[in-house]
Parts: structure tokens; C-alpha cells; sequence
């Protein structure tokens, strides 16, 4: 007997049995190839692990997008009281803290950021006796 196990919005599916891993077409062009527990096992880990990785992609481009605002935000509010800068850094700061895959997020974040931070910092006025 075959299960399905998945079945597509658009009417594609994928069953398991008789010793086979068959996917089907909403057409209903089938392929079938051979897979006994061990071969499901290791398709399943593959896939669940392409699903982590997809998410934590999500997890990076969010944080990336937050940097993103948060530049827009901190350039419109220039020549604004420090406080409302600050309040706008807090913000973003706590809304990237509630992003899963958190390292993800943060480098995200990071990317979006320090780019503009290296020139802003390369263009600050020197002083004399500072280095």
C-alpha cells in the first residue's frame, strides 16, 4: 500500500510504498525510485535540514532589512534630539532580539550596518594628537 505524504496546492504529491519514493505531477507524470527506511531517513534529514537553512536565510535577510530601516530611519531624524536616535536604535534592537535564528539575523543586520558605520568612521574629523 502507498501513503501520501505530501500533497501540493497545485495537485503534485509524493507517496511512500511498496519499497518506493514516488513523486506525481498534478498531470500525473509519476517518477518512482527505489528507498527502503534507511534511504527515507537520510532524504528526510536532507530535506529537514534545507528547510533550517532556508529559514535561517529568512532570519538573515529580516535582520538585514531591520538595518536597512534603521538607516533610514537614523537619516531622517539627523539634526532630531539624540533621544529620538536612540529610541529608534533601542527599537530595531528588540525587534531583531525576537528574530529566530538569531546569529543569522544579527549578521544580517551587521552587513546592513557596518558598511555605512567603516565610511562614516574613515570620514570623521581628525584631531590633533589623536591618532
Amino acid at each position: 500500500m502507498s501513503t501520501t505524504t505530501y500533497t501540493h496546492p497545485d495537485g503534485h504529491e509524493i507517496a511512500v510504498g511498496h519499497g518506493l519514493l514516488t513523486a506525481c505531477t498534478s498531470e500525473g507524470t509519476a517518477v518512482s525510485l527505489p528507498s527502503g527506511p534507511g534511504g527515507l531517513r537520510d532524504v528526510a534529514a536532507k530535506l529537514l535540514a534545507l528547510a533550517d537553512a532556508d529559514e535561517a536565510d529568512g532570519a538573515e535577510r529580516a535582520g538585514a532589512a531591520l538595518g536597512g530601516e534603521l538607516l533610514g530611519e537614523l537619516l531622517a531624524l539627523r539634526g532630531r534630539p539624540q533621544a529620538e536616535a536612540l529610541r529608534t536604535v533601542h527599537a530595531k534592537l528588540q525587534a531583531l532580539a525576537q528574530l529566530e535564528h538569531f546569529d543569522r539575523a544579527a549578521g544580517g543586520f551587521a552587513v546592513a550596518l557596518v558598511p555605512v558605520l567603516e565610511v562614516g568612521i574613515a570620514n570623521l574629523p581628525k584631531v590633533e594628537g589623536c591618532k
